[in-house]
């Protein structure tokens, strides 16, 4: 199956180290926003942002602006927050008004705050969203 896992670059390289595991379970291309080709003919895009508060970041705004169905068919999406996934929920409709799916269970990876941002993913939060991505490809190729 066609597809993509990319990630919001961010200072703490969480969104990159989702992307990443996603990107080897499934030998597909890893790529930040905007990655440097952009999508064609996917049949699923993943994208890993950052969910600091509910205005998603403006890079990832324009590019889920610029998906079209004969981009990507469908697109999930996966957060680093400590606080929740709304930002995540306006990146869908942003894409569902362009016609693209977007898959209604999104990944929640809940990391704690500091003075200095946000921590770290653990490795059972990557362990998670392997697992995650996997539901999500296989309910594609049945």
């Amino acid at each position: 199956m066609k597809m993509q896992a990319l990630y919001q670059s961010t200072k703490t390289d969480n969104t990159y180290r989702l992307s990443e595991v996603v990107s080897r379970e499934h030998k597909c291309k890893c790529d930040q926003i905007p990655p440097a080709y952009p999508c064609e003919n996917e049949k699923l895009v993943f994208i890993a942002v950052e969910g600091k508060d509910s205005k998603p970041d403006k890079k990832v705004v324009a590019f889920c602006k610029d998906l079209t169905p004969a981009r990507a068919k469908n697109v999930a999406f996966m957060v680093v927050s400590s606080s929740g996934s709304e930002g995540a929920r306006t990146l869908m409709d942003i894409v569902k008004s362009q016609g693209v799916n977007p898959v209604a269970d999104v990944f929640e990876c809940k990391v704690k705050g500091g003075i200095f941002g946000l921590g770290k993913v653990t490795d059972s939060d990557l362990a998670n969203v392997k697992a995650w991505a996997k539901k999500i490809v296989d309910s594609f190729t049945e």
